[in-house]
């Protein structure tokens, strides 16, 4: 579904079973070790080439309840905050949830189902933020650098603040690799996490970038939210920064696997797709198949045992013709899955 389906390397479990073996993992400060937000800090330079404080950092229990503790911090209730359609449910879900409303900015496969400047220079006045996320869930789009610098000019002149997800961050498929938010601007809420390019989504670990006086706020919340992130993760979260190409051969994997799932699409005649720039799903209308995603999902887990997500839970418009599919599985599986999809069809 949602998560990789590849294992840590072998050193960082022999690594982790050694730890605890021989550790006694209590609480860490609510924010994260120190060991582990410097290391994070590392890997901004390495990979964007920015300069960033571990006062800049807080690590989270998961890319989830840093969008939680985000929000809650960035907005008074009854704000309005834009999200795209299709999009990540779990946004609207937690809007709702604590009292502020979503807006929708409704995209098209004709826009590679992504925001652009113009979008947002068309957003009303009382819109307080926007949640952005490049390379994006359910379609695996990404927005350029050039254009993702002009929309968060015309966000910060607008007020908008902007949160910046970024989980899918080292899992893309182009030679220009996609800069952070906090390139163009240190004010902006960048949310990422080790559960997808890191490979290690059970360990409940992410992290938000931001300024100081932000990251101290996130501290406040976070020791009363769950007192501190697991420190057995953290543990472990501090050795995957080792382990770089390991986690690239993973991402080639994918690249490979795009590729089949593409072609086998196509020669099912579903074609009507944007190819992704990252991620791992494809996000395909099948709307000349069924009228309802939904049942058409249903049917194929319960006759075929191949499991994909109904469009529905992306865009409650028009999600009824359009279905997730992830590859980010091994190989042998993914042929199995075409195989008998294609047989069903």
């Amino acid at each position: 579904m949602g998560e990789p389906s590849a294992a840590l390397p072998k050193k960082l479990k022999d690594y982790l079973i050694g730890e605890i073996k021989s550790k006694k993992f209590g609480y860490t400060q609510s924010i994260g070790t120190e060991e582990l937000r410097s290391k994070i800090k590392e890997h901004y330079k390495k990979k964007y080439n920015i300069n960033v404080s571990i006062d800049n950092i807080a690590v989270t229990g998961g890319a989830s309840a840093g969008i939680f503790m985000s929000l809650i911090s960035l907005f008074d209730v009854g704000s309005v905050v834009a999200i795209t359609q299709p999009g990540y449910p779990a946004y609207k879900n937690i809007i709702n949830a604590i009292g502020l409303k979503p807006y929708f900015i409704n995209t098209n496969f004709y826009e590679n189902f992504q925001i652009n400047v113009k979008h947002v220079e068309k957003l009303p006045n009382y819109i307080k933020g926007i949640i952005i996320s490049s390379p994006s869930n359910p379609c695996g789009t990404t927005i350029p650098n050039k254009e993702f610098k002009k929309i968060i000019e015309v966000c910060k002149i607008k007020r908008i603040k902007i949160i910046s997800d970024e989980i899918y961050h080292g899992i893309d498929y182009f030679k220009k690799k996609l800069k952070t938010a906090y390139n163009y601007d240190s004010d902006v809420v960048v949310i990422n996490s080790f559960s997808k390019y890191f490979l290690m989504t059970g360990f409940r670990l992410g992290w938000i970038l931001s300024n100081k006086s932000f990251i101290e706020k996130i501290r406040n919340i976070s020791m009363n939210f769950y007192l501190s992130p697991s420190s057995i993760s953290q543990s472990l979260a501090s050795q995957v920064f080792n382990h770089y190409k390991y986690f690239d051969k993973i991402i080639l994997g994918y690249k490979h696997n795009r590729k089949i799932l593409s072609k086998g699409l196509n020669e099912m005649s579903l074609n009507n797709y944007v190819m992704p720039k990252g991620a791992f799903y494809i996000y395909v209308n099948i709307s000349k198949l069924h009228k309802n995603s939904y049942i058409f999902c249903k049917k194929m887990v319960e006759e075929i045992g191949v499991t994909v997500a109904p469009g529905i839970d992306f865009d409650e418009e028009k999600g009824k013709s359009f279905i997730r599919l992830s590859y980010s599985c091994k190989k042998k599986e993914l042929k199995k899955a075409i195989f008998l999809l294609k047989k069903w069809i």
